[in-house]
């Protein structure tokens, strides 16, 4: 079994709200990589709240 070296993240499983987070990392790079800015700031928004981050009010 080999360890992370500096900079890479350990093997483990992750929990399923890591893999969520992570699809959703995915999917917001997608977004922003095609411009879509709703779609964008809607899954950044989505990772906040698993996160437990504050959300900005809308307006």
């Amino acid at each position: 079994m080999s360890s992370a070296g500096p900079g890479e993240p350990a093997l483990t499983d992750p929990s399923p709200r890591a893999a969520v987070v992570a699809s959703l990392a995915s999917t917001l790079g997608r977004a922003v990589a095609l411009g879509d800015e709703v779609a964008a700031r809607v899954v950044h928004e989505t990772i906040g709240r698993l996160l437990g981050l504050p959300v900005a009010p809308e307006g």
